[in-house]
């Protein structure tokens, strides 16, 4: 599964690649310094100050490089294991370039691994991280060791993917919980102005007469 994941991210990384800026062997082994320098010290909380040069400005949210060491940053902690981290072309424009970048718990640690989206802008002939966003799960410990991968997407009713054996997490039966609901309200809603309206009776006595009228006594 792992291996199927990782194709199509490569196929998708080809195409993304060709509409947009080339990006040299320089720009590769540049972006791969910044990604394992952010991910060994920001991401996994060890020595934070040492990221504090390859982050961009709008992530460091005006941050002092003695407030960024503390540790208390805008970027996803995870203990990632290894030091040196493979990524994948999402999309590449003139101003950003956009990756898939997976990563896996220490060993001994009992967390998913996780499929990030992490995004990066040259400023200066540097590459600096402008984002990290985690988009899905990896899960190789359970469902017999096979990879399972789980995004928003499985959370959808209907899905076809995230549950064990393909079956979705949530059932297309819960697309229709809210319209029976409201089905449920408007039957009841009718049923007591139908009572309401069977019960009515006027009541007794002459209506009363019409203007410009008399009685007969």
């Amino acid at each position: 599964m792992l291996a199927a994941l990782t194709a199509v991210v490569l196929t998708v990384a080809g195409t993304a690649e060709a509409s947009g800026r080339h990006l040299t062997a320089a720009d590769r082994q540049a972006i791969s310094a910044t990604i394992d320098t952010f991910v060994n010290h920001a991401v996994k909380r060890q020595d934070v100050a040492a990221s504090y040069d390859i982050v961009a400005p709008e992530l460091k949210a005006g941050m002092t490089r003695k407030e960024w060491a503390k540790g208390d940053i805008p970027a996803y902690p995870y203990p990632a294991r290894g030091t040196s981290h493979g990524w994948t072309i999402l999309y590449v424009t003139r101003d950003e370039v956009a990756v898939n970048l997976i990563l896996r718990p220490k060993p001994g640690v009992k967390m998913r691994g996780i499929l990030f989206n992490l995004y990066l802008r040259p400023v200066h002939g540097k590459w600096l991280v402008d984002s990290l966003m985690p988009a899905a799960t990896i899960n190789t410990e359970l469902f017999g060791g096979a990879a399972r991968v789980t995004s928003v997407r499985d959370f959808s009713p209907g899905a076809q993917s995230g549950g064990p054996h393909g079956k979705p997490l949530v059932s297309s039966v819960v697309a229709y919980v809210p319209f029976a609901v409201l089905a449920l309200i408007l039957l009841a809603l009718g049923g007591a102005l139908t009572w309401g309206a069977l019960r009515y009776r006027p009541r007794g006595g002459s209506l009363p007469p019409f203007p410009g009228t008399r009685r007969t006594r």
